[in-house]
């Protein structure tokens, strides 16, 4: 298991090399390993570590909101106050009953179904804004307002 965790990142870490050489985003190095790398092609990769990849998601999510939770300024959050709570609130409940009315007359949904539909669709990615946002506060972008950490708050309180 040890050995197949060792050329998952070994392999990832040249293929995101290599990709950002050719100009292509390293996403893409990652996923073509994966694919030589898995049971499709030479099934390097033993069956525990196989099996131990559903968590993975899970862990990569903890990861990311740990790092955004951490990188959060307290005393920025509370100047701007109900900024952030707008910015939450507003944006999402907006887009879905925007997205409800639309399924409505487009499928013929019932209102609490439309709503259900927006409420899905109009969930954000943790893996691109708080990544993002942390990339804007270590180059000093809009930090002595608090931007990154309204928009960090503000995100997360929308997908709640």
């Amino acid at each position: 298991m040890l050995a197949s965790v060792l050329w998952i990142l070994l392999m990832g870490f040249f293929s995101c090399q290599i990709a950002r050489r050719l100009g292509v985003p390293p996403l893409i190095g990652m996923i073509l390993v994966g694919i030589v790398l898995g049971p499709q092609v030479s099934d390097v990769l033993s069956p525990e570590v196989l099996k131990s990849a559903d968590n993975l998601p899970i862990v990569a999510v903890m990861i990311i909101l740990m790092k955004a939770g951490l990188g959060l300024d307290r005393e920025k959050l509370t100047q701007q106050g109900t900024v952030v709570l707008r910015l939450g609130v507003l944006p999402a409940a907006i887009e879905a009953i925007a997205i409800a009315f639309v399924a409505m007359l487009i499928f013929k949904f019932d209102f609490p179904t439309g709503l259900l539909l927006g409420c899905v669709t109009g969930a954000e990615s943790r893996a691109v804004i708080v990544p993002g946002m942390l990339r804007l506060k270590s180059l000093g972008w809009g930090v002595t307002k608090g931007i990154p950490d309204a928009i960090l708050t503000g995100s997360a309180l929308s997908d709640v």
